[in-house]
């Protein structure tokens, strides 16, 4: 029963968007401006970051536009030392730090348009660089106590892609689109052990990677026009 329920609820909702976006135009004037998110999940829909961050798409002139993913993450994690009272060569907590920021700016050209939806074609660069840091552990990121001792990694990942996506307009201002990617993606990064008396530090394994995809592994973006 609840299975034949939730099918009905779905079958429903499609129906729905489909009636919707008969009525709707696409918007792709010069000047208009969208709000960009990472949409995914069926049983629960939720509108998440795009690229990682803030997605904005703004039309530069009609039927071409710039579009531009911003996302910054920094998070700490404090542990204190169980050992009281503490020894004079450990430290009364360990904290680790991570920190992350990427820039992803692309341009969007508009191939044609059907009815309530849009074909189009675009490139864009992404640049991320991230950091971790453990204090008390000269060896990984597990905690540790020791006075001095400490273990950092920084990498940075540098990539280019051409896609190829629709844009369908459910509502009036508001869009699901979809694409594919053709990409190349370069990392490397640094590893850093230091103690009292010594500083060591090494290159990571530098990875690429090329290859044809889904842009949002199976999500969908909804864009939101003002």
């Amino acid at each position: 029963m609840k299975k034949t329920l939730a099918l009905v609820l779905v079958l429903a909702f499609a129906f729905g968007l489909a009636q919707a976006g008969d009525n709707a135009k696409p918007i792709q004037k010069a000047g208009s401006t969208a709000l960009l998110f990472d949409l995914s999940g069926l049983a629960n829909l939720g509108a998440g970051n795009f690229q990682g961050g803030l997605g904005v798409k703004y039309y530069i002139a009609n039927g071409f536009s710039a579009r531009l993913g911003l996302g910054f993450n920094s998070s700490s994690t404090t542990t204190k030392n169980p050992v009281t009272p503490t020894p004079a060569n450990q430290l009364d907590e360990s904290k680790y730090t991570s920190t992350s920021f990427t820039v992803a700016p692309g341009i969007q050209y508009n191939v044609a348009t059907s009815n309530a939806v849009i074909g189009y074609v675009g490139a864009q660069v992404a640049f991320t660089t991230g950091s971790q840091e453990r204090k008390g552990n000269a060896n990984s990121f597990g905690t540790g106590f020791t006075k001095d001792h400490s273990y950092n990694e920084s990498n940075t990942t540098f990539g280019v892609a051409a896609f190829v996506g629709v844009e369908w307009f459910a509502w009036d201002n508001i869009s699901l689109a979809g694409e594919y990617r053709f990409g190349f993606s370069t990392t490397s990064g640094k590893a850093e052990s230091k103690t009292a008396t010594t500083s060591t530090s090494a290159d990571a394994p530098s990875q690429t990677s090329l290859g044809l995809g889904s842009a949002n592994a199976g999500a969908l973006t909804l864009a939101v026009y003002f």
